[in-house]
């Protein structure tokens, strides 16, 4: 339909990479990136990291997206085959040290965004400062942005495209739970939450969700620190893996809600952005890509655009 998708393959084997990129490559014959998160924590990660990219770029895909982290030493497995790099960046001075590394694009993330959240400023202050820091190098603009109103903004205040999350979540063909999808489009951005809430399997980064039951309990018991949160250490139900393989969800863990997540996904963590207050339907990606293209287009051809 235009758009350029974005397989996340974070924590997963070579193989499993390799094999979703081949059942994409199925259904579409257009170009497809992965997004990979960068972040270490344990010896030996750059390492599996490197694999992960430089088998990806192997397939000869579009492009890389990182996050999380410096892209410095995934620079080259994936322009050794050609293919391009993009990372998402929260400021000014990770969208330079990017461009210096040798990235082929950034995308400057708002505070508005959902799910993990690299940036601390609104995407309408960093897009600009971060356009002119880096120029010519193209921008991307993430966070807030769910429509074509927002995408015909961001254009005009210097960015090559933008890079949508929310939006696609209530989309019929993400994987996801239908009343996850049903809470993106009941919501608005009152409804989401800065916080740090889902640390396990993923420290130290905070985030932006919907309000639910694990923020509301936690809330009611006085925000105690973790180690002493309600209900820690305990299943929320059983999730299946894109290996197929079934695990224990704990309770302040990290994922997103499968359509056959046999929990109450109240208490799993519903990433949005402050863009759901204008998701207000689940229809087809196509449609959603066709409409974002017609509303953009008709707001810059207004008068005094």
């Amino acid at each position: 339909a235009g758009g350029f998708g974005v397989l996340g393959v974070s924590g997963m084997p070579v193989g499993e990479i390799e094999r979703r990129i081949a059942n994409t490559r199925k259904l579409t014959d257009r170009p497809i990136g992965v997004n990979i998160i960068i972040g270490e924590s344990e010896e030996g990660d750059r390492e599996l990291l490197t694999d992960m990219v430089a088998a990806a770029s192997a397939l000869r895909i579009g492009a890389v997206i990182l996050f999380w982290g410096d892209p410095a030493p995934y620079i080259e497995p994936a322009h050794r085959h050609g293919v391009k790099v993009m990372i998402q960046v929260g400021s000014v001075e990770e969208a330079q040290a990017a461009a210096d590394a040798g990235v082929d694009a950034v995308i400057a993330q708002g505070f508005e965004a959902g799910g993990h959240v690299r940036g601390t400023t609104s995407i309408w202050k960093l897009l600009p400062a971060t356009v002119d820091a880096v120029k010519p190098l193209p921008v991307l603009a993430s966070g807030g942005i769910g429509d074509g109103a927002g995408l015909a903004k961001a254009l005009q205040m210097g960015a090559q495209g933008v890079s949508l999350g929310t939006r696609f979540v209530a989309c019929d063909e993400a994987w996801l739970h239908p009343a996850y999808k049903q809470r993106i489009v009941e919501s608005t951005a009152k409804d989401t939450v800065y916080n740090q809430l889902y640390d396990v399997w993923w420290p130290d980064a905070p985030h932006r969700t919907l309000r639910n039951k694990t923020l509301q309990e936690w809330e009611a018991a006085g925000q105690p620190p973790p180690g002493s949160r309600p209900g820690e250490g305990t299943s929320i139900g059983r999730r299946r893996l894109s290996t197929g393989e079934w695990i224990e969800w704990p309770r302040y863990a990290v994922g997103s809600p499968p359509p056959d997540f046999d929990g109450d996904i109240e208490y799993a963590p519903l990433w949005a952005g402050e863009s759901c207050s204008v998701v207000n339907d689940i229809k087809p990606a196509a449609e959603i890509i066709h409409d974002l293209v017609r509303d953009a287009q008709a707001a810059l051809e207004q008068p005094g655009a």
